[in-house]
């Protein structure tokens, strides 16, 4: 019985400080422990963060311009295309337009010519006419 009533006040003793309230002043202390290892903690986490962000936008960006490179590519193969398509269609538009009109000022040229050498003609036949008639 002596053996429990030893172990039993042996174990209030060593346990007793187990058992005391934490006053104000250790309360703070804590209360500041902990204050700083959240502060690191989270200084660490932004940092991180902020690393991690930095390469995040940068790889965006990298993205952004290669789908922007490839997407700038595509158009202006397309609009070559279309360029290339316009202009054969203005230069069928002035051979089927410019050449007719160029072949048709070509006999109106001509055309004038043969007038002037008929009226020239016919001028001449009347004034051998007149001579004829006065001569005969």
């Amino acid at each position: 019985m002596r053996s429990i009533l030893f172990f039993g006040i042996a174990f209030f003793v060593f346990c007793y400080p187990a058992f005391g309230e934490l006053t104000a002043r250790d309360l703070e202390q804590i209360r500041l422990i902990v204050k700083e290892d959240v502060r690191v903690i989270v200084k660490e986490e932004i940092g991180i963060a902020r690393k991690e962000l930095e390469k995040e936008i940068v790889a965006s960006e990298q993205r952004v311009k290669e789908y922007v490179d490839v997407k700038f590519e595509g158009v202006e193969g397309k609009l070559t295309l279309v360029v290339g398509f316009i202009t054969a269609l203005i230069v069928l538009i002035v051979v089927t337009v410019g050449i007719p009109q160029i072949l048709l000022a070509w006999r109106g040229q001509n055309e004038r010519e043969q007038d002037k050498k008929i009226k020239e003609l016919s001028e001449e036949i009347e004034a051998l006419k007149q001579q004829r008639i006065v001569k005969p």
